[in-house]
C-alpha cells in the first residue's frame, strides 16, 4: 500500500509539474503556434514579438505580428498588425466552439507592392484561399486548428491602419492612404464555428477589399503626368523627351488602373 501511494504520490507530482509548465510556458507556445500555422496558411514568413495573457479574465494581446511578403515582392513587408488584442468568453474555453467576444487591431500597417501584374496583398489572399479549399476538401489537415476548436468571432476591428503603396515606378518612394476602419460581425456564427484558416481567409478578404479602395483613391496617373510636364519645362533640348514621358506616364497612369485589385 505504501508504494502504491509512493507511486500515486509521484504521478500526482509530475502532472502538477506537467499543468505549472504549460502554463509557465504558454505565451512561448501560443507564440511558435501562431508564427508556424501562419505562416502555412499564408506561405509567407509570419512572425509574432510577444503574448500577454490574462487566464482570469479571458485576454490576451499579441505584439508585434508582422506577415512578410511572397517571392518577387522586396518590401519589407505586407502587414505589420502592430497591437492585436483579444477578449474571449471563458465560459466556452472548454467547449468544441469558442467565443472570442472582440478582437481589435491597432494601428496597422500595410504596404500594398506592384510588381508586374501582381500585388503582394492579392497573392497573399489567393494562398490562404487555396489553402482553405485544400483543407476543406479534405486534401490536407488543418495544422493551425481545423480539428480542435473552432472559432465564432463577435466582433472585430481593424482600427487607425495606414497603406503604403510601392512601385517601380514610384523610384523608391511611397505613396500613403488612411485605411478606413474594419468592423466584421459574427464570423462562423452561421456555419456553427470557423477555423483559423477561415478566419483568417474572411479577414484577409475583408482588408484586402478596404486596401484596394484605399488605393484606388489615390492620383497616380496624375502624379505620373506631373512627372512627364515636370522633365518637359526642363529645357527645349529635352522637351520633346518630356512630351514622351508625359505620353508614356499617361499609358502606365492608364494601366495602373486594371493592377489594382491584382
Amino acid at each position: 500500500m505504501k508504494k502504491i501511494l509512493i507511486a500515486l504520490g509521484v504521478i500526482a507530482a509530475i502532472v502538477v509539474a506537467g499543468v505549472a509548465y504549460l502554463y509557465s510556458n504558454l505565451d512561448s507556445i501560443i507564440k511558435t503556434a501562431v508564427e508556424e500555422s501562419g505562416s502555412r496558411v499564408t506561405k509567407v514568413e509570419v512572425t509574432l514579438g510577444g503574448v500577454n495573457l490574462d487566464l482570469t479574465n479571458g485576454k490576451g494581446g499579441l505584439e508585434n505580428l508582422q506577415v512578410g511578403n511572397p517571392d518577387g515582392f522586396k518590401t519589407d513587408y505586407a502587414f505589420a498588425l502592430g497591437g492585436v488584442n483579444v477578449a474571449v468568453d471563458t465560459s466556452s474555453i472548454n467547449s468544441d466552439v469558442i467565443t472570442i467576444k472582440e478582437v481589435t487591431v491597432d494601428g496597422p500597417k500595410v504596404i500594398y507592392e506592384l510588381a508586374g501584374t501582381k500585388s503582394n496583398i492579392a497573392t497573399i489572399q489567393s494562398n490562404v484561399d487555396a489553402f482553405t479549399k485544400t483543407v476543406s476538401s479534405g486534401g490536407a489537415s488543418d495544422d493551425s486548428g481545423g480539428e480542435g476548436p473552432k472559432l465564432v468571432i463577435e466582433n472585430l476591428y481593424v482600427r487607425d491602419g495606414e497603406v503604403a503603396v510601392s512601385a517601380d515606378f514610384l523610384q523608391g518612394k511611397k505613396m500613403g492612404v488612411p485605411l478606413p476602419t474594419i468592423h466584421l460581425t459574427n464570423i462562423g456564427k452561421d456555419s456553427g464555428g470557423a477555423t483559423p484558416a477561415e478566419v483568417a481567409a474572411k479577414v484577409l478578404s475583408a482588408v484586402n477589399q478596404s486596401v484596394i479602395k484605399s488605393v484606388s483613391s489615390l492620383d497616380l496617373k496624375g502624379m505620373m503626368e506631373g512627372a512627364g510636364q515636370v522633365l518637359e519645362g526642363a529645357g527645349s533640348a529635352v522637351k520633346g523627351g518630356g512630351e514622351g514621358l508625359k505620353g508614356a506616364a499617361e499609358e502606365a497612369g492608364s494601366k495602373l488602373k486594371g493592377l489594382i485589385g491584382n
